[in-house]
């Protein structure tokens, strides 16, 4: 059983649909459904102590975060705890899928997903661009990315500049266009959402300044798992079609 939407992409990446309890319901949003469609086949949960108890999973997975309440339930179910911590770069992706993947009896299999995001990585070091765009990831409420983070790690990987040099910044759209990045990058968990954020990227002044220069990107919610090579490689793929 699976109780955070991380620890679920990892779980579905790594176990059949059959040795699977619950995942979260976020994985039967579209944009998980996406990469891992097989996550439409499972029961899902949303974290509560009933759905745990009534349950009875053999294995629970979950991250350091969750609700102090849960903490006793979860000791007194019988199942296994783990707690998966965030993985920021792809040297903590490696280390929580074999976290994940010894927990759950697939060691070759999570060495297997490594070994295809350390091929996607090596592909993507392969085409480093010449020139260095700097990029801000825009498209959520004026909240930027900085370094130190995932997307910076695959920012970097595919050989951009993060326009943020900190971990994060609040732009509004004005000190977004005086920042200056050569590219807009947003990731698509969300896109096509109608929301505020959506209205304030259709401000006139982003659209005439980065017309030809958005970039889309798959951001599986955030979370550092093998597929972030994949990702990474299909970003870069995207930044170097920008003609800044």
């Amino acid at each position: 059983m699976s109780l955070k939407i991380c620890t679920d992409e990892l779980l579905l990446d790594l176990v059949p649909p059959s040795r699977i309890a619950s995942v979260t319901f976020l994985s039967q949003e579209d944009a998980a459904l996406k990469v891992w469609p097989q996550g439409a086949h499972v029961a899902v949960n949303h974290g509560t102590a009933e759905e745990i108890l009534a349950t009875r999973p053999d294995l629970i997975l979950t991250d350091p975060f969750m609700a102090p309440s849960l903490r006793p339930l979860l000791a007194k179910s019988g199942a296994r705890i783990v707690e998966v911590p965030p993985a920021e770069n792809f040297e903590q992706i490696r280390a929580v899928t074999r976290l994940v993947a010894r927990a759950v009896g697939e060691v070759a299999r999570g060495e297997a997903l490594i070994a295809q995001m350390d091929a996607d990585l090596r592909e993507v070091a392969a085409r480093r661009p010449k020139k260095i765009l700097t990029v801000a990831g825009w498209g959520g409420g004026g909240y930027v990315p900085g370094t130190g983070g995932l997307f910076d790690a695959m920012l970097t990987a595919a050989g951009a500049r993060n326009v943020v040099r900190g971990s994060f910044a609040y732009y509004d759209v004005e000190s977004l266009i005086a920042a200056n990045p050569d590219a807009l990058v947003h990731g698509d968990t969300y896109g096509g959402t109608a929301s505020l954020r959506a209205d304030q990227d259709l401000h006139p002044a982003l659209l005439k300044r980065y017309a030809g220069q958005r970039v889309t990107y798959t951001s599986l919610y955030g979370c550092g798992v093998p597929q972030s090579g994949r990702v990474t490689r299909s970003l870069q793929d995207a930044l170097l079609a920008v003609r800044p």
